[in-house]
């Protein structure tokens, strides 16, 4: 069992600038506007030889009347977090006058038995007059000033943390930690379900759910073990087309969104039923295409749709993309749970092919046999030679081709060449890269 420190306080105290301070590593969305964090963010960090959880938390504030129910769902989320935790880090500004909702965590915070460590940040320039005043009459003890943002008492900070946990906390040597074997990143546009999807999977209520779009910000990481393979899932901000260039909130997530896509090894796109027809489902698709990765395309909510014809939404799909065609895709409901281990079992089925490597010599005799029955044109008038070809990666497949004019081969030719390279090493339904390269004989 794992210490868990939480960080707690209002919206827009710093608390997500705090987590990555402390972390060291820029994990949480930052920016200053109120509400940016709604889901919990969570890191293990070892210092001084402890181990111990690091929580970022939604800020807690008065329920609005607009979207009530969804500040609700996220005050339970927190609140569930704030229970189940060791210590709590209770954030609050030390440029501005204590607020009536700082004082409505501080009721919260003395009816729990829980250890609490009060954290004044911004305090790196001019305090409030009132504001050591404030801090006696709150009663939580003798406070630490830093701030997160300038990374000024940070150090102070994770020391008084680490005194705070006890010694059968210690770290854990790191040859002993199970690493990922994959990560699978869920990305999608808005409100098809991501959030759900991770739930079901991993068994618990990890990330926010509502009808309301944008709701996920920060990517949400679980993990989750599968005969024997341990990933890594990110629940991720839903893609949408920005209406404007103002739209900062959405943008920043979005870009933390294609991160995830670039960094993960499997990305589920998922799709709802209603809307898989919609061109902007292929402009995600063009997305994972470029970084190459592992495409696994999830059609959710068919329990919202009575007859389904699962061949002719597989066929409009293909038919749409020629690229991806024969990529693996499942039918589900992430809310009602079903399909799921079909799902999971088809990534593990289908992640030996994202793997495989192939011998140079059968490559070549492939390119050999591929280039007598189907020669590229001529440039110039001169032969385009296809000399020899090697795979230089897996996961994704990477190929290199080299050839004396590789400008001269046409893109319709080397999709000819991708195509049947596919199909004779059966890598089928997998996105793969084939590079053409300049050969360096000076006779040619």
């Amino acid at each position: 069992m794992c210490f868990k420190v939480i960080i707690l306080g209002k919206p827009n105290v710093g608390k997500s600038c705090l987590f990555n301070a402390i972390s060291e590593k820029n994990l949480a969305l930052v920016k200053n506007y109120s509400g940016l964090t709604r889901d919990l963010k969570r890191i293990k960090i070892n210092f001084l030889g402890k181990t111990y959880s690091l929580i970022d938390s939604a800020g807690i504030q008065k329920t609005s009347l607009k979207d009530s129910d969804l500040n609700q769902k996220i005050l339970e989320l927190t609140m569930s977090e704030i229970y189940n935790s060791n210590l709590i880090l209770f954030v609050v500004e030390g440029n501005k006058q204590f607020t009536y909702e700082d004082l409505e965590i501080v009721k919260l915070l003395r009816r729990l038995k829980t250890k609490k460590l009060l954290v004044v940040n911004k305090s790196e320039g001019k305090l409030f007059p009132s504001i050591e005043s404030d801090i006696k009459k709150i009663g939580l003890g003798a406070p630490l000033f830093v701030s997160a943002e300038h990374k000024i008492g940070i150090t102070d900070l994770k020391l008084k943390i680490d005194s705070e946990i006890p010694e059968k906390f210690e770290n854990i040597p790191e040859s002993n930690k199970k690493l990922p074997d994959h990560s699978i990143a869920i990305v999608g546009k808005t409100n098809t379900g991501k959030s759900t999807l991770l739930n079901s999977l991993v068994g618990k209520k990890l990330s926010v759910t509502s009808n309301l779009p944008h709701v996920t910000r920060d990517p949400v990481e679980a993990n989750l073990v599968w005969k024997n393979l341990n990933f890594r899932l990110f629940d991720t901000a839903g893609m949408t087309r920005l209406k404007n260039k103002t739209e900062t909130i959405n943008l920043i997530s979005i870009n933390e969104t294609k991160r995830k896509i670039r960094l993960s090894e499997v990305i589920i796109l998922l799709i709802d039923i209603n809307n898989y027809f919609e061109k902007f489902n292929y402009q995600i698709i063009r997305q994972i295409v470029n970084e190459a990765r592992c495409l696994i395309i999830v059609i959710n909510k068919i329990d919202k749709i009575e007859n389904i014809s699962k061949d002719y939404i597989k066929k409009n799909i293909y038919n749409s993309f020629p690229e991806i065609k024969n990529c693996p895709i499942f039918f589900i409901s992430a809310l009602q749970k079903k399909g799921l281990e079909q799902l999971i079992g088809g990534i593990i089925n289908f992640l030996p092919i994202w793997q495989k490597r192939i011998s140079t010599n059968k490559l070549n005799k492939w390119l050999s046999k591929i280039s007598k029955i189907n020669p590229p044109s001529l440039n110039h008038g001169k032969e385009v030679k296809l000399k020899y070809i090697t795979q230089v990666n897996t996961r994704p497949p990477k190929f290199l081709l080299f050839t004396n004019y590789p400008l001269a081969i046409k893109e319709n030719y080397k999709k000819f060449l991708t195509n049947n390279l596919k199909k004779t090493f059966k890598l089928e339904g997998i996105i793969i890269t084939l590079k053409l390269i300049k050969s360096n004989n000076p006779y040619d």
